[in-house]
């Protein structure tokens, strides 16, 4: 497939033009100096275009809409993908470039695709019902239907394909205790999985295909074999997102914290005059008053692999809820937060780290990336990256 008619290009040449971004449903709050004014300017489309393309960043929506996403997911063919908003969810295909509503109540949490037509759904509990538990409803998108599935687990999340195109997921049972189930893609039949759990999990990520489990508390992340034992801990992790083949795993960490005043992008100011810049920012921001809010905490992507011990930071992005595009290896989609260390407006991003990661495996290291626990070896046959399948 070329990539000029893969869906992947379709989906991403075109955009859902939602409403216009305004200054207060973006940032919100008043300006005080001028410097503060630029850091509230209006969102500029021209900007993010030039920088998305500048990193080799996709964007599947308008640069300046209001794009107020609470969750995404891609379908497994990577032709389908799905957004929530405030009220509802809905599917776009890439195609067709249609917009189709998901027809259930307001989800409670992210869906999860478990083929390429259906997409399981987590609601709450019905109006007037005497417990807690939730419904998870596996919606067809090609035949149009809704099947529910049943459970006795309240305030369910981290849905994903379980085995042999099943449910995974994660709620709370009777007791309060977290803990994972699988439903069987045939007959909805729960089972309970990886029974070895730490306590209350924050996340869960599991790949069946590799092998690895990818969990996080509120102490920090951990990698797991799917028997519980444990390859390594992640302490800072927020998120652990092993890769289907195996050798990469992505991490969610916050990021040091920044100034959200005037903020520039790589190429706008010298390295000399950039910390001039930041000098002058600091003064300023000492004179605010207490409620001034002075540095935000930017959500960070690292990469692991496995057969190196490399761990690398993503530095020409900010993003979170990272999820590997099943479609094309070595691709990964993401919330976008911001590019080159500027905070942009919210967008559901797609990027290509193949070429990354093979420099990575090789000692070298690209830009956008650095190095923050070496590897323990730089030999190109070994390290190298695997070649993606579709290029």
């Amino acid at each position: 497939m070329s990539p000029s008619s893969s869906p992947l290009a379709l989906l991403l040449g075109s955009t859902l033009l939602l409403s216009a971004c305004s200054r207060e449903d973006l940032y919100g709050g008043q300006t005080f100096t001028q410097t503060v004014a630029q850091a509230y300017a209006d969102c500029n489309d021209g900007e993010i275009r030039f920088l998305a393309s500048k990193q080799g960043i996709q964007t599947a929506f308008a640069e300046c809409g209001s794009n107020k996403f609470a969750h995404k997911a891609w379908s497994p063919d990577g032709r389908y993908l799905y957004f929530q908003l405030t009220h509802g969810g809905y599917i776009m295909d890439g195609e067709t470039k249609d917009l189709v509503t998901v027809p259930t109540e307001t989800p409670v949490e992210g869906a999860a695709w478990l083929s390429a037509d259906r997409l399981a759904v987590p609601l709450a509990p019905p109006e007037g019902a005497t417990t807690p538990y939730n419904r998870v409803v596996v919606y067809n998108r090609a035949a149009n239907t809704l099947d529910e599935l049943q459970m006795q687990l309240s305030e369910v999340r981290d849905l994903q394909p379980g085995p042999d195109g099943g449910l995974l997921l994660t709620g709370l049972d009777d007791s309060g205790k977290r803990s994972a189930w699988s439903f069987d893609a045939a007959t909805g039949v729960p089972a309970p999985v990886l029974p070895w759990l730490p306590d209350a999990p924050t996340q869960l990520s599991v790949s069946y295909d590799a092998g690895l489990v990818g969990v996080a508390t509120e102490a920090g992340g951990a990698l797991y074999r799917l028997d519980g034992t444990l390859v390594m801990n992640l302490p800072d992790a927020k998120r652990v997102i092993p890769h289907p083949e195996g050798r990469y795993v992505a991490l969610e960490v916050d990021g040091d914290p920044v100034s959200p005043f005037d903020m520039r992008a790589w190429d706008e100011l010298s390295e000399e005059a950039r910390q001039r810049e930041l000098a002058r920012q600091k003064k300023w921001l000492e004179k605010q008053p207490d409620y001034v809010q002075k540095e935000i905490i930017p959500p960070e992507l690292q990469i692991v692999d496995l057969d190196n011990g490399g761990r690398y930071r993503v530095t020409f992005v900010w993003g979170e809820r990272f999820e590997w595009y099943r479609a094309r290896n070595y691709f990964g989609s993401f919330m976008l937060f911001g590019i080159e260390g500027k905070q942009l407006n919210r967008n559901v991003a797609l990027t290509n780290f193949h070429e990354r990661l093979r420099m990575l495996g090789k000692g070298e290291t690209p830009l956008g990336m650095e190095v923050i626990d070496a590897p323990r070896r730089t030999d190109a046959a070994e390290g190298e990256a695997a070649p993606d399948p579709q290029e």
